[in-house]
């Protein structure tokens, strides 16, 4: 029996060591190939069709490779410009439609395209194996549901006519496709404990990229003549904030593995990010996912929890005492909890920006009473009593809203709310139960991975744009795929399950 890297045990049951050092040599010489003709001065388009068949060939033999890039990459690239010009080497357009900067009229972006053929190389593999089958694992109901309600608000936009926008719809359509395809693929291409460890190490080192980023963003910003509010993209401070808890994770299980020790060793660079960042929303999320942690952890050591706790709030109070008026980056965590309370302890900027917000929850709610039981539908506008200020750099402001838990009940009505907290309940519900239930602590830190992020993906989407972001969900679909597998591996015992 061979032990997983990472601490994960268990024997391996698929991709000999062979295929492993091939696939790693051929991604390596990619590499290799990119650095060379970027520095050497040409043109750097000139890598994009070698790395691209390199991808695809490697999707068609060994389908889980498509899923580690297209993971990997939506941790590490942006999906959306960065505010103030700033314009860090991740910046592409791997998010972008590929008709909007090339000739080719596809509607697509290499995201989606790069979905597909990791799709289409799953299906050839079940086709060539003698009765082979698509799993749905633990989460495949509530997901298809999540997805279905979509598909059913875009009939309804459609139905309604007017001034129903495809383009737009195709937007609202993409995040929610993006998780449940990768959440599929996940499912069906894990099937090995080394793999997960490939996860992993993909999410603890592209959110430790993120945060050296932002640290670099800062620094730079501070040499502009004028004043930036946020420094990274919105998202990045989901992937952040859960590195965060998953270090917490780490701690209190006693993990000693290679890579908690990386992760716990990189905190001082998340906790700088995270202060830096300048977005309120990441540091209330963080608190959040934190707390759901801590309960989490409560029933398997109540006592390392207790005194983690104590600890946490003598620390806090002290912080409290010291840093309560303090300017900068060390008083922001304190200032995003005053903001919760009161408005005016937030800078003139903030302050417009919640007032916009308060004028956007009035007409979510006006539309609410105009079409209670189904929406406006995908694609369509939502109804305006009062008119706010125009949003110059987000053209589907009319369509899309802030708040995107609310969002959902413009788009399909009650039952698109109900989907959504479906799935909440049913990712919080089972991976509680299977942390519990899964003894190995190495696994039980892979558990609380889709956990932490679901948490504190619905605190930052109850301001902000989180369930549109093709990024987080397909970070999320993967991380559910993942622990669908463990579910799996490790089925409640008879007894528990007649209980």
């Amino acid at each position: 029996m061979l032990v997983p890297p990472s601490g994960l045990a268990g024997p391996r049951t698929l991709e000999p060591r062979t295929s492993l050092v091939l696939t790693a040599l051929t991604l390596a010489l990619a590499a290799a190939y990119a650095v060379a003709i970027v520095s050497s001065g040409g043109d750097g388009l000139l890598v994009v069709p070698l790395v691209g068949a390199i991808v695809v060939l490697g999707a068609f033999a060994h389908p889980a490779i498509g899923l580690y890039v297209l993971f990997g990459s939506a941790i590490l690239l942006e999906q959306f410009t960065i505010e103030g010009g700033i314009v860090p080497i991740t910046q592409t357009q791997f998010f972008v439609n590929l008709n909007a900067y090339t000739p080719i009229p596809i509607r697509l972006s290499v995201a989606d395209l790069l979905m597909l053929l990791t799709a289409a190389a799953l299906v050839v593999q079940r086709l060539r194996a003698k009765g082979g089958h698509l799993r749905g694992g633990a989460f495949g109901w509530a997901v298809l549901g999540y997805v279905g309600v979509f598909i059913l608000g875009t009939v309804i936009g459609a139905a309604r006519g007017g001034y129903w926008n495809a383009d737009v719809a195709l937007a609202e359509l993409r995040a929610p496709f993006h998780l449940g395809l990768t959440y599929f693929l996940a499912t069906n291409l894990v099937r090995d404990l080394r793999q997960i460890s490939v996860f992993m190490w993909l999410f603890v080192l592209g959110a430790s990229a993120k945060a050296v980023q932002t640290i670099l963003n800062y620094q730079q910003a501070s040499n502009l003549p004028y004043t930036l509010r946020t420094f990274i993209t919105h998202e990045d401070v989901v992937f952040i904030g859960v590195a965060i808890a998953l270090a917490l994770v780490a701690l209190l299980l006693g993990l000693r593995t290679r890579l908690a020790r990386v992760l716990i060793a990189l905190q001082p660079l998340f906790l700088i990010a995270l202060l830096v960042a300048n977005r309120r929303v990441g540091l209330i999320a963080v608190g959040v996912t934190l707390i759901a942690i801590m309960l989490l952890l409560l029933f398997i050591h109540p006592r390392r929890v207790a005194v983690l706790v104590l600890c946490a709030s003598l620390g806090l109070a002290g912080y409290a005492v010291f840093f309560w008026d303090a300017d900068g980056p060390l008083g922001e965590p304190l200032r995003a909890l005053r903001s919760v309370f009161d408005i005016s302890a937030t800078s003139l900027v903030d302050q417009k920006s919640s007032a916009w917000r308060e004028i956007e929850h009035q007409n979510i709610a006006y539309t609410m009473r105009q079409v209670p039981l189904t929406g406006v539908g995908v694609g369509q506008q939502y109804f305006f009593e009062r008119e706010p200020d125009a949003v110059t750099d987000f053209p589907y402001w009319r369509f899309i809203t802030h708040d995107a838990l609310l969002w959902l009940w413009l788009k399909a009505g009650p039952l698109g709310v109900f989907a959504l907290w479906f799935l909440v309940a049913r990712a919080v519900l089972v991976g509680a139960a299977l942390f519990r239930r899964v003894g190995e602590p190495s696994l039980r830190w892979v558990i609380a991975l889709p956990i932490a992020l679901i948490v504190s993906q619905i605190v930052f989407s109850s301001v902000d744009l989180g369930l549109t972001y093709s990024r987080t969900m397909i970070v999320l679909g993967g991380s559910l795929g993942v622990a669908a597998f463990l579910a799996e591996r490790h089925p409640p015992s008879r007894a528990a399950a007649s209980a």
